[in-house]
């Protein structure tokens, strides 16, 4: 539809007195035709001819009264008095309007809803009720909802700087990175731009790892401007996002000599200790912060899971408590307890928690949107669609449920990453891959489930995870042949080696080197294998040379794209010795006899629970965990003990 029919079918839509359908139209306006000076006149002419005023029925000393008594834990009491106004008038728009407000405030958010939907019924060109709907359904956690909402008040005033932003933070919320960037761009253009700006601008490029970007932004900022506090905090956390440890501590403690009691500052300076291994450093920092903010939410957090990864799970908890309790949506708390919870076999409850990871901010994944309804076990077959979330080891993980589903499902449709089509076919040779662009004649799915959340139809106590616990990867046994004869090695045991996490965020504490791994290494009678995804020719060379021991590389396998293939080749092994990483997740699945070396601290995922030393989640892993923290001596030696009576077998 060209720009003018656009404007012709809200034109007879604002005639008909249907308003918000008309501001749909130009909301659609703005999305085609974004540079289109007539929109903003079409605007401002409805604005004039249709927006009736909103009657005061309130003095503003009895508005502010209300928020004085709201500020005070009292809102209750001015909702009693708003619905009783109501009741007298029951159509006034500042009373429904106010009630929307008070209720957000109170957490009813189905309430505040309903009472800021109806405001905009009866006042549909009235951008501040827009506003008020979106920040509910923000807190409410419905981004999608909010953002739509604040597009209609973008199209009311259309030039108004202030929901861009709005705008634009919460697409850093939705993890729209790229969206968000495009806004800020524009609003760093502008005169006399505010710093909240400059943080939520920057904090976006962090989080869209372009920590490059940041730096590059605030150095030359600051050569036109006056550097405050806020500025310094930002070089600390870009660089301490570059492992720039260093660096990061310099321009954190700048930013405390700027400000004392800067508690965001010393809460990353405890990151940066934590990070260097210094955990009673980071300790010292976090209880800083907490004695100046009790309640700081990113602080109760860190310590909380400095408990955690050093096995005091009850502190943990106590911390994770306090910050969901004491922070209004805290969604990272939420997430972390319930790592926290299913590492302790904790199903009920974590499985509950594990839902508010959508809402973390440290959560990487995107929802997918569907507008299809969520799965639930149940009497009614469905066509489902499962769709992939988190990374490849986490998929492979919960594709082991695939096969639960059967029984109730019709048709099982799966949206997940091309490399994994081979290995979802050999657990379940019936599925449907997901296409958008099937035929409408074609079965459809009815329902949806993000594949993580697969874990909580089924798991329910230790028992359910032992009874999903064996292998359920069928392997390429052609291709494994072939691969083995290419080995052309009969007597000798074959032992695949993968010694690296490449995970941007933990991958370091979880990743070892060949050099830590040369007790291993010289053990005479066994063939390495390398099934790392990364370009380890160096490394290999530089072990060659020192002490004479091949790593063998198949040139013919792509280990990162070919996930059958480097299936195959792990199929092939007769032991596995591997980091946590994507390789300990196929191997356990493989069923294959497998040694996983695990860091203490920071980098021990929650599905590495043992029981005498073997993972509750596949029964073939052998866990072998740090005793000192950074310190893989023992587990090394463990190893090799092991090894060493193996080959001697």
């Amino acid at each position: 539809m060209s720009v003018n029919e656009l404007f012709n079918k809200a034109n007879k839509l604002f005639s008909d007195q249907k308003y918000i359908e008309g501001l749909e139209i130009y909301k659609q306006v703005l999305f085609k035709y974004p540079k289109n000076i007539r929109l903003s006149e079409e605007v401002n002419k409805k604005i004039k001819k249709y927006k009736k005023l909103i009657s005061e029925t309130y003095k503003q000393s009895q508005i502010d009264n209300f928020f004085q008594l709201e500020k005070v834990g009292k809102a209750t009491i001015v909702i009693q008095d708003l619905q009783k106004n109501l009741k007298k008038n029951p159509n006034d728009i500042l009373t429904i309007s106010l009630l929307g407000i008070f209720y957000n405030s109170t957490s009813d958010y189905e309430k505040a809803v309903y009472f800021q939907k109806l405001a905009i019924k009866k006042a549909p060109l009235e951008g501040a009720l827009y506003l008020n709907l979106s920040q509910t359904l923000e807190k409410n956690w419905e981004l999608e909802g909010a953002l739509k909402i604040l597009f209609m008040a973008k199209i009311l005033s259309l030039k108004d700087k202030s929901i861009d932003y709005r705008i634009a933070k919460l697409h850093t919320k939705m993890k729209n990175f790229a969206k968000a960037d495009l806004i800020y761009k524009d609003l760093t253009k502008e005169k006399n731009f505010h710093d909240e700006i400059i943080y939520s601008y920057c904090e976006n490029l962090i989080k869209n790892k372009k920590e490059k970007e940041v730096i590059k932004f605030i150095e030359v900022y600051q050569k036109s401007h006056d550097i405050n506090y806020k500025h310094k905090l930002i070089l600390g956390l870009a660089y301490l996002k570059q492992k720039d440890v260093d660096k990061a501590v310099f321009y954190l403690l700048e930013s405390l000599d700027l400000k004392k009691d800067n508690v965001d500052a010393l809460n990353l300076l405890g990151n940066c200790y934590e990070f260097s291994g210094d955990l009673n450093r980071a300790k010292t920092y976090y209880e800083e912060v907490l004695s100046i903010d009790p309640y700081h939410k990113h602080t109760l957090n860190n310590l909380a899971a400095l408990y955690f990864f050093n096995d005091n799970i009850e502190m943990a908890e106590k911390y994770y408590d306090i910050s969901i309790k004491k922070v209004q949506n805290n969604g990272d708390a939420k997430y972390y307890l319930a790592q926290c919870q299913l590492a302790q076999n904790n199903f009920v409850n974590g499985w509950f928690n594990y839902k508010n990871r959508w809402a973390a901010n440290e959560f990487n994944s995107v929802k997918l949107i569907t507008g299809l309804e969520k799965f639930y076990l149940g009497t009614d077959k469905k066509n489902l669609l499962v769709w992939s979330e988190q990374g490849i080891g986490d998929q492979i993980l919960f594709l082991r449920f695939l096969k639960n589903l059967e029984p109730y499902v019709d048709n099982l449709f799966i949206k997940i990453d091309e490399r994994l089509r081979e290995i979802v076919k050999s657990i379940y040779p019936k599925i449907n891959f997901f296409n958008v662009n099937k035929n409408a004649t074609e079965i459809i799915p009815n329902s949806q489930i993000p594949i993580c959340d697969l874990g909580s139809l089924f798991i329910k106590n230790i028992s359910d995870l032992e009874n999903n616990s064996d292998k359920y990867l069928i392997p390429d046994t052609i291709l494994t042949k072939n691969l083995k004869n290419t080995l052309k090695i009969k007597t000798k045991l074959i032992c695949g080696l993968s010694w690296v996490s490449k995970n941007d965020d933990i991958g370091f504490n979880k990743s070892i080197t060949l050099e830590i791994l040369k007790p291993i290494l010289i053990l005479q009678d066994i063939v390495f294998i390398d099934l790392q995804y990364n370009d380890t020719k160096e490394e290999r060379s530089n072990i060659l040379n020192k002490y004479g021991v091949e790593i063998k590389k198949f040139d013919t396998i792509d280990n990162f794209n070919d996930l059958n293939g480097i299936t195959s080749l792990i199929n092939l092994c007769d032991i596995i010795i591997t980091v946590s990483n994507t390789n300990a997740h196929i191997a356990g699945a493989l069923g294959k006899e497998t040694y996983l070396l695990l860091p203490k601290g920071k980098g021990r995922l929650w599905y590495w629970s043992t029981k005498k030393n073997k993972s509750l989640w596949y029964k073939s892993i052998i866990v072998l965990q740090q005793k000192i923290l950074g310190k893989w001596d023992n587990p090394i030696q463990t190893l090799r003990e092991l090894l060493r009576r193996k080959v001697n077998e």
